[in-house]
């Protein structure tokens, strides 16, 4: 019974987010103001400087008690993940350039480490497409997971332009896993490839070392505007292009996903919340009234500012 009223809600959803569509609701794309993140804690990942000893992937797994993600070369285990997963909220990439086409330039082939997790956006289009708010963005800066809410629904991974939410598929009791901003990567980082502070003054020090140094980096601080602006901002001396790193608008991607949620009838959403509630029963965790985290009352008051509009 449980998994047929998530599956009629999520083809009422469905139905309603396609309706909304065809009707011609649009969402006018809308910047953000950025000033308002500027004291919220952001982190600068330097890939130039990064010389992929995986002490980061290794500290995130100790932290957040992280299965290692082991694969056999040559008789010998090597726990050395490139794709993030339930289990991998951190991964070290690589990228190369082929050498023949580095050669038709006079050139030697470009490379670099590049280090994936949550990028903490400053209007998370996860916690905007969440009709319960398992994921919220705080004060602080991170963007959490609140996994007693959850019902599953796996909107977050449709919405998140990074492709970063990952699902519990072959857990009997399943939760959305991602990075949880607990940064002990920075701390771990024994070249100061990572380093963190107000995001003001990140973006600051990410631009001081491209001016410093024109020939070493790319000059955009990926993260800066993409998607309204994230946390976690990226330096590299390759395209980012070829890091796939995802060409974004300034504009909040969230605002697409606004008419949908707004076009879903009431009823859904109740749905939602009782699947919700059901949830919380089978995993034995039950909030007193009252209790709930910040995102969840920033949202709630919202929604209570809209009514009495």
């Amino acid at each position: 019974m449980k998994s047929l009223d998530r599956r009629k809600f999520l083809a009422a959803t469905a139905a309603a987010a396609g309706s909304a569509l065809a009707s011609g609701q649009k969402a006018e794309a809308r910047e953000v103001d950025a000033r308002q993140f500027d004291r919220t804690i952001a982190v600068i990942y330097d890939a130039t400087r990064c010389i992929g000893c995986r002490t980061c992937v290794a500290a995130c797994r100790k932290k957040n008690n992280l299965p290692p993600d082991e694969h056999e070369f040559e008789g010998v285990k090597f726990d050395v993940p490139e794709e993030l997963s339930a289990n991998n909220w951190t991964v070290l990439q690589v990228y190369r350039e082929d050498p023949k086409e580095a050669a038709l330039e006079g050139r030697e082939p470009k490379w670099s480490f590049l280090k994936r997790n949550c990028m903490h956006c400053n209007v998370p289009a996860c916690a905007s497409v969440c009709p319960v708010a398992a994921l919220y963005k705080t004060e602080e800066g991170p963007v959490l997971y609140d996994e007693t809410r959850c019902i599953g629904c796996r909107y977050c991974m449709l919405a998140c332009p990074f492709q970063v939410p990952r699902y519990e598929w072959l857990d009997w009791k399943p939760r959305v896993r991602k990075c949880d901003w607990n940064r002990a990567c920075v701390k771990a980082c024994p070249v100061g490839a990572l380093v963190e502070g107000p995001r003001k003054e990140m973006i600051e020090e990410a631009h001081r070392r491209i001016e410093a140094e024109p020939d070493r980096y790319v000059p955009h601080v990926y993260g800066e505007h993409e998607a309204g602006g994230t946390s976690y901002l990226i330096l590299a001396g390759v395209e980012h292009e070829k890091l796939d790193l995802p060409p974004l608008p300034p504009t909040v991607r969230s605002s697409i996903s606004d008419p949908i949620m707004e076009a879903l009838p009431g009823w859904i959403v109740g749905l939602g919340l009782a699947l919700g509630a059901a949830y919380k029963l089978t995993h034995g965790e039950e909030k007193p009234d009252g209790e709930g985290h910040p995102g969840a009352s920033s949202r709630e008051n919202s929604k209570a500012s809209e009514d009495e509009a």
